[in-house]
């Protein structure tokens, strides 16, 4: 049931930057073939029809890859610091190699990469923490409303999203190989609701960017 109501959240999260887009930053843009992708993706195992031996864990560790990819450079292009990019850069690219290794030889292709999903979501938290404290710790008089600033909003949702998965496949293995069925609807719970706020975030971002530069133009 949960998983149909959050994909009616990935449909309007993609009609929102859709309909935003000529107006949206650029760094906004990039969003909407991410949203594409997911939107396709999530329909898709709506029906399981990638599943493989029983479970679509493969492309499960594909999509984290992806994902991971794409809000590194999202995220990153925040940061004005050149040096910092590549350094970041730099270790995204060896977090994506260890998650690799973690799926070709340690956990196996047709089961969850739990640990590199662990670690990618670490880094993601740790490069949003870092965005928090310099957007607290910004010296420029500029005023900002963090309530309808799009980068923070859109920041934010992606940062409870990892909060959240990074809670679930800490505890994967528990759920699993102790069958503690009510703990799993926990887990699942809070990952689908965090899903929920990550595309509503989004949503709000998107009209958040579309409203101030609407306003700019006139």
């Amino acid at each position: 049931m949960l998983e149909s109501f959050y994909f009616v959240t990935d449909v309007v999260a993609f009609f929102c930057c859709l309909f935003t887009y000529r107006l949206l930053d650029k760094n906004f843009r990039t969003l909407l073939p991410l949203l594409s992708f997911i939107l396709v993706y999530d329909f898709v195992n709506l029906f399981n029809w990638l599943n493989l031996h029983h479970s679509n864990a493969w492309c499960n560790n594909i999509e984290d890859i992806l994902l991971f990819a794409f809000f590194t450079r999202f995220i990153q292009a925040f940061d004005e610091r050149s040096k910092r990019r590549k350094k970041v850069f730099i270790a995204a690219g060896i977090v994506i190699l260890l998650s690799i290794a973690d799926i070709l030889f340690i956990q196996g292709v047709f089961k969850r990469a739990t640990a590199a999903t662990v670690i990618q979501d670490l880094f993601l938290i740790w490069m949003i923490c870092n965005y928090y404290y310099r957007l607290l710790n910004n010296d420029t008089d500029e005023y900002i409303e963090l309530i309808t600033h799009p980068p923070f909003l859109a920041l934010t949702g992606i940062f409870f999203y990892y909060l959240s998965t990074t809670f679930f496949y800490s505890c994967f293995s528990y759920m699993v190989y102790r069958n503690n069925y009510h703990f799993y609807l926990i887990a699942a719970t809070l990952l689908n609701l965090t899903t929920f706020a990550l595309n509503f975030l989004f949503s709000i971002a998107f009209i958040c960017s579309f409203r101030k530069n609407r306003l700019s133009s006139l």
